[in-house]
């Protein structure tokens, strides 16, 4: 064996060292908040009803239904789901974490490996790609929406190479079956077909007739490939019914325009700032189409924070080839003797970086979780209470047994999921983060429960334990209420239990 050969096809590049130090960044977070959206548990859990109805899921199995039919429920993002539901089942908290990284990391690779395509120095490429990485945290959440950054990725770099008639036959197959596979992984499969439907505009506005219907032939074979999920055409019925809800659209902050006063909006509103200020240094001319996709996304982006990241990945390879092509900065590089020649810093060699070892590297973080499992990830109590819930649900299986029936819990509308997570089939959560399932009119009425309006004793009247926020107006008047006996109150929950005596 060539020892020296071998070694050198195993040398970690700087795409490697990139791919490892973003999985470590992002693994760090389960530290603070990355476990804690309030859909984590359901999308977990909807890998176990799939199983358990031995089939795809049609109508919610989560929620109290209280005496209606179940509403209709499908798990269309079940492959993405499934991604995180094996790294749970191998290593808890951890694996769910490192599946998170993983996934994040590969986003980096694949960034860092078209910046190099496009001509840019490693040490420019990294620093791009550590910005670009950046601007997307705000979108790290362990969610099968991850897999819409790098699947978004993906089809903008497509798209730009359909403009320039780079892109080969092959890759164009793989962009059909991309789509395929993203239908089944995350609703933000409607984001490639915006991309795609974009370039077709810029090709007819240009009057490149010929490349407008080479793209339109593959936007429609790709929206047909979304069709291979399955519910087929039902799920564009399903998507919409859930985008096309002014009420849906304005309950949470992910669907309203960014708050640039929040902490920690910079790391998104650099690259805004950064946008104009580079398209205007530039000697650099950007081709239509990733200027027209890039504000389009912009547009996007300032009207709904959930979009934020999705304009950063489709933005940031524009600002890097523009940012290499500015005068006074390329004659600065050139003053300090920084140029693209062996030996020197910016020195890159001509062939990317392959995939070898940061596959290897995916795969020993993988293994690497499972003794950390119990050991590192913990949920910020503030936004889940984790251990509040915990000790409800124990004091529901206790009366449970004593009971013999499920008893109807009452809870905030962000704990739900993590109910479903940890208590689901025993238990039946009382309203989750899934609005389209709950509807309006159940989430008003939640609403008007947590503050007390008139007629909450009624919607409480067949529920057994609550289990809410201290700083709810509801609260006060369980306080008050002699139906309602306090069993625990924790720093960030109290629990309740109705009297017997009093149903």
């Amino acid at each position: 064996m060539n020892w020296s050969s071998f070694l050198a096809r195993w040398r970690p590049s700087v795409a490697d060292v990139l791919f490892l130090l973003i999985a470590l960044v992002v693994f760090r977070g389960v530290q603070h908040t990355l476990l804690d959206d309030p859909g984590l548990g359901w999308h977990l859990r909807n890998i176990d009803a799939m199983i358990e109805q031995g089939g795809w899921l049609t109508h919610d199995p989560f929620t109290d239904p209280r005496g209606e039919a179940p509403p209709r429920w499908y798990s269309n993002q079940w492959l993405g789901e499934l991604a995180y539901y094996l790294g749970w089942r191998w290593a808890g908290l951890e694996g769910i974490g490192m599946v998170n990284a993983v996934i994040l990391a590969t986003l980096a690779g694949v960034l860092y490996r078209i910046l190099l395509a496009d001509g840019l120095a490693w040490p420019v490429a990294a620093v791009w790609t550590s910005i670009g990485m950046m601007g997307t945290s705000c979108s790290w959440n362990a969610r099968p929406n991850v897999f819409t950054l790098l699947f978004t990725l993906l089809t903008a770099r497509a798209c730009v190479l359909l403009h320039e008639s780079r892109l080969t036959r092959l890759q164009v197959l793989g962009l059909i079956a991309l789509f395929a596979i993203w239908a089944n992984t995350h609703g933000g499969f409607l984001a490639g077909l915006i991309l795609l439907v974009v370039t077709v505009g810029v090709e007819l506005g240009t009057l490149s007739f010929e490349r407008a219907m080479r793209v339109g032939a593959i936007t429609m074979t790709a929206a047909g490939a979304t069709l291979l999920n399955p519910y087929g055409i039902d799920l564009y019925r399903w998507t919409f019914q859930l985008l096309g809800d002014p009420f849906f659209m304005g309950l949470h902050q992910e669907w309203r325009s960014p708050d640039f006063n929040s902490g920690g909006a910079m790391r998104y509103e650099l690259l805004i700032l950064l946008f104009p200020l580079l398209l205007g240094l530039t000697s650099r001319k950007p081709n239509l189409v990733e200027l027209a996709l890039a504000v389009v996304w912009l547009h996007f982006a300032l009207t709904g924070f959930r979009y934020v990241a999705l304009w950063v990945v489709v933005t940031v390879p524009l600002l890097a080839r523009c940012s290499v092509e500015i005068e006074s900065l390329n004659a600065w590089f050139a003053h300090c003797g920084l140029n693209r020649e062996p030996g020197s810093l910016f020195y890159t060699p001509p062939d990317r970086p392959a995939w070898r070892v940061s596959l290897l590297l995916a795969g020993t973080l993988l293994l690497l979780a499972k003794p950390l499992e119990g050991h590192f990830a913990v949920h910020k109590q503030a936004i889940i209470a984790s251990e509040a819930i915990d000790r409800l649900i124990a004091l529901a299986d206790e009366w449970n047994v004593e009971h013999g029936r499920r008893p109807v819990i009452c809870h905030d509308y962000d704990w739900g999921g993590y109910l479903t997570w940890k208590g689901w089939p025993r238990l039946l959560n009382w309203i989750d983060d899934r609005n389209e399932v709950q509807g309006e009119r159940r989430i008003r009425e939640y609403r008007s429960l947590m503050r007390a309006e008139p007629g909450w004793r009624e919607q409480l009247k067949a529920v057994d334990f609550i289990c809410i926020k201290p700083d709810t107006l509801l609260r006060a008047r369980l306080d008050d209420d002699p139906r309602w006996r306090k069993l625990e109150s924790l720093p960030h929950a109290v629990i309740y239990l109705r009297q017997p005596e009093n149903r």
